[in-house]
């Protein structure tokens, strides 16, 4: 039976040159909005708020908006929040974890995230629409 051919040896003649030489990559600012919406979403006691004419007259939130230059960003999250939460203690949990995703999952250092708690919900205000994952 014969060999299987095998490849060539790498040489320095064919050897593929870093990554980062060989071009480049571009995130855009909707991507790390998305991904820091779905970091401030998992965050305990925030409020999903609006869908159909809410969004369109911009009471939605979060809301979520962010200026990328190269591998950082600046990031503005508003958001509404559960009534009886601490939301100095909320605020910094949204805080770091969006740090923490959009340096993950995006690969760009967030410089600044700015939070502003918009709203706060009443405990007659939460419904099963605004509370992602809940059974009635």
């Amino acid at each position: 039976m014969a060999d299987a051919p095998s490849a060539p040896p790498s040489t320095p003649d064919t050897a593929l040159a870093p990554a980062r030489t060989r071009g480049s990559l571009t995130i855009a600012p909707r991507v790390v909005e998305t991904v820091a919406t779905a970091a401030v979403n998992a965050v305990p006691g925030v409020v999903p708020v609006g869908s159909g004419l809410d969004a369109v007259v911009g009471r939605r939130y979060p809301k979520v908006a962010a200026d990328v230059a190269g591998d950082h960003a600046t990031i503005r999250i508003d958001v509404a929040l559960e009534w009886g939460r601490p939301l100095a203690t909320t605020t910094a949990a949204i805080r770091d974890r969006v740090h923490a995703e959009v340096r993950d999952l995006a690969g760009v250092q967030a410089d600044t995230v700015d939070v502003t708690v918009a709203r706060v919900l009443l405990p007659h205000e939460v419904t099963s629409d605004n509370q992602p994952g809940r059974v009635e």
